[in-house]
């Protein structure tokens, strides 16, 4: 379903970030004949404002690529929904070459961590007895410590097992107050082997503000701390994982050695991971480079195809048949306008049901005329159907398009009609729930530009 009509391509707002070294080019090198230019500054204000950190953005109708990479490179994850094939091929080979230039730009295939050998000889005892016998997997106890960050495919596993996600972090069992893994002997479900799955409890490394890669202070105070083997040995496994078996090898070779200064790179995805996780716990901007995914296909299957909950609802809707796209049945552009809002309040109702609670939605859109010249009110239909979902609307901007050939099209329409033009777009912000708790859950709003996530 494509995703709004031909426009102009927008002016940037009065004091917008300057183009990052890896975005060169006009940005539209790959994108199919036709498809207009969404306007990035909107997006980067949109997602700093009204998405968490790390959020999950949907958009229904995604038939340009300018949403889903600056939603990515501001450390969120996209998934775009849209008919044309054409289309979505083009927006995929436009995001893998942005990123593969971020990643050529600053060497992101591989980071250099420094390694604090102090905290990594951090002693434990954590064998199988210990942990049934002495230790009891106490790490599990208290909801302080129940601080099981999960990526976002092993969330959704999670829910699928019966258990208690909320942004991102996994609950305590409600009645045991303790972590749900934890098994009847001590020892946790999710790690009772060596093959500790990122993310788990289990991983006791994390990064601090400079880089450096630390135990978890949660570990520290554990009373098997002081008297056992070094942590670098007891989680080996996990260093295995985080860099890789031959970069950890070498990591506790100089640590064996009592080498100072010790550096080494861990792969992005890796390090990608780590800032993510504890972004979860701490309720802060780490901002990774996000994802986009797009799916061809009907966007009012939006909830079979795009299966899940998100953060943030954030697309520019086709303007009715202003402008028809293809001779696709199913394309909505297609249809009267009568029936174009009817499958429209369709896909808005579906979108709605997949926000979270106490998230934002933004629709960018403008009105159109119909055959005989008269405005449809498409603005009050979208916040009807918003409001009729559940959104109430809660925000309401004008987005001041280029003028392009406007003057020239005025003058004709002016001289034959009356009509006056317009150079200007509705930015309409919904909010499902609590606009305060939805406040509290985007924390901080992050300044910055775009170029200073590249760093």
């Amino acid at each position: 379903m494509t995703s709004r009509r031909k426009a102009d391509k927008r002016s940037n707002l009065i004091g917008a970030p300057k183009k990052p070294e890896w975005a060169t080019g006009t940005g539209t090198e790959n994108m199919a004949a036709g498809t207009s230019i969404f306007d990035p500054v909107l997006c980067e204000l949109v997602y700093r404002w009204f998405c968490p950190p790390m959020g999950k953005v949907l958009d229904p109708f995604a038939g340009g690529s300018v949403r889903g990479i600056v939603a990515a490179v501001l450390g969120r994850s996209y998934t775009g929904v849209d008919l044309s094939g054409e289309q979505i091929e083009a927006n995929k080979k436009q995001w893998e070459e942005i990123s593969n230039k971020i990643k050529d730009a600053d060497s992101r295939g591989n980071i250099t961590i420094k390694i604090s050998d102090k905290w990594l000889n951090h002693k434990f005892l954590c064998s199988k007895d210990y942990i049934i016998n002495n230790c009891k997997g106490r790490c599990c106890q208290g909801t302080d410590k129940i601080l099981i960050s999960l990526l976002p495919e092993e969330e959704q596993k999670h829910k699928d097992k019966g258990f208690i996600v909320i942004d991102g972090l996994l609950q305590p069992n409600s009645k045991t107050r303790q972590c749900p893994h934890k098994l009847n002997n001590g020892l946790c479900g999710v790690h009772n082997t060596y093959l500790k799955p990122f993310g788990c409890i289990a991983s006791p490394f994390t990064l601090n503000d400079s880089n450096t890669l630390i135990v978890r202070n949660r570990y520290s105070m554990l009373k098997c701390h002081g008297d056992g083997e070094r942590a670098y040995k007891v989680f080996r496994a996990s260093l295995d994982l985080i860099f890789g078996k031959g970069e950890a090898e070498i990591l506790c070779k100089k640590l064996d050695e009592k080498e100072k200064d010790i550096t080494a790179l861990m792969p992005y995805e890796s390090y990608k991971k780590l800032k993510y996780l504890d972004g979860l716990k701490h309720n802060r901007a780490d901002n990774p480079i996000g994802d986009c995914v797009w799916h061809i296909g009907d966007s009012r299957d939006v909830k079979k195809i795009a299966k899940g909950e998100y953060d943030l609802i954030f697309s520019c809707p086709p303007y009715a048949n202003l402008e028809v796209y293809s001779d696709d049945a199913k394309d909505i552009s297609t249809l009267d306008y009568p029936e174009f809002i009817k499958a429209y309040r369709e896909i808005i109702k579906n979108c709605v049901y997949m926000l979270k609670d106490d998230r934002f939605a933004c629709f960018v859109v403008g009105d159109i005329r119909d055959k005989k010249g008269m405005y449809c009110n498409f603005v009050s239909d979208t916040i009807a159907a918003f409001q009729d979902a559940g959104a109430k609307l809660y925000n309401e901007a004008i987005l001041i398009t280029a003028v392009g050939s406007l003057p020239i099209r005025v003058g004709r329409q002016f001289d034959a009609g009356r009509k006056l033009g317009k150079t200007h777009q509705n930015v309409l912000v919904f909010i499902k729930g609590d606009p305060k708790k939805a406040t509290e859950a985007i924390g901080q709003v992050e300044c910055g530009s775009i170029e200073d996530l590249t760093e």
